[in-house]
């Protein structure tokens, strides 16, 4: 009898323990699901939980997210300082681009004025070569503050439904001259308002840098065309060119930043403009394809989500 109400007493109180050393181990991971939840809500905030309190695990796990926490603020800083560095350069550099530029024509404008026909002509090439220079210069800056905001993460791609049409129309109107200095047969597609998803002002910078390589390097009389093509997933837009193409052991390596084939070293640039394309392209989650022969032409295929 004795045995039975002994055997009886362990029980319950093991039973007992049981439920509570259960329920505090509910506890536990609920107080870690919980911290956990807003690490990855980016709401977590150390002074909200009482370190005295938390369990070896729990403590841990605190001292983890706490170190996550101080390192996203002290990354946040660094961000906000670079992004005021990169527009305080842009800044900075415009207006003396910009006067170079300026005090350059008129330079040019006075010698038309007041040289000579053999005098005037051989100072407007300096001049030219001047603004030439400068406009390399510009593009150059402008360029390298495109990238550095993209990879710091301080320019965002914000993708919505858009018409393909939007892109080619900035297309036709951006480089309608430089087809012309060329003498090039630039075509474009319009499309029966077929639409992807896509940041339009990010999006036509990115096609406009292929666009822009492809008048480069198809010679004077050349043709350009570009068109759409729609799939179940994704729409694509297809540049093709009929230059001096890309040798296919280079085809991996002309998305790599600054990378510049031989063959072209003689031409302006530097190597930014297909890297930053593909970062764009990227975060809207599409990608791009290219298919070339040297000497017959190269093909961009860029596809965005539907």
């Amino acid at each position: 009898m004795d045995f039975l109400i002994g055997f009886s007493v362990g029980m319950v109180c093991f039973i007992t323990y049981y439920f509570f050393r259960n329920k505090r181990e509910e506890e536990k991971l609920q107080k870690l699901h919980h911290m956990i939840q807003q690490a990855i809500k980016g709401t977590f905030q150390p002074e909200t939980f009482d370190e005295t309190a938390l369990s070896a695990i729990e403590s841990s796990m605190y001292r983890y997210l706490t170190d996550q926490y101080n390192v996203n603020k002290k990354l946040d800083r660094q961000k906000n300082q670079i992004q005021t560095m990169i527009t305080d350069i842009s800044h900075q550099t415009t207006t003396p681009i910009s006067n170079i530029s300026l005090y350059a024509q008129l330079v040019r404008e006075n010698a038309e004025k007041t040289f000579e026909n053999r005098e005037a002509k051989e100072q407007m090439e300096l001049i030219d070569s001047i603004l030439e220079q400068t406009n390399k210069l510009e593009f150059l800056i402008q360029s390298l503050v495109k990238l550095s905001r993209l990879e710091n993460g301080i320019i965002a791609v914000h993708p919505k439904e858009e018409e393909i049409n939007s892109i080619f129309h900035a297309m036709k109107e951006q480089f309608r001259e430089k087809v012309k200095e060329k003498n090039q047969k630039f075509t474009i597609h319009m499309t029966d308002d077929k639409t992807a998803y896509f940041d339009l002002k990010w999006t036509i910078e990115a096609i406009s840098n292929i666009v822009d390589n492809a008048i480069k390097y198809t010679p004077n009389n050349g043709t350009i065309e570009i068109w759409a093509v729609e799939y179940e997933m994704f729409l694509k837009i297809d540049i093709k060119d009929n230059g001096i193409g890309i040798r296919e052991e280079e085809i991996s390596k002309i998305f790599q930043r600054f990378y510049r084939s031989v063959q072209v070293s003689n031409e302006p640039g530097v190597g930014i403009g297909l890297y930053l394309c593909r970062e764009i392209i990227q975060a809207e989650n599409g990608y791009i394809k290219v298919k070339s022969e040297p000497e017959k032409g190269s093909t961009f295929s860029v596809f965005l989500p539907k």
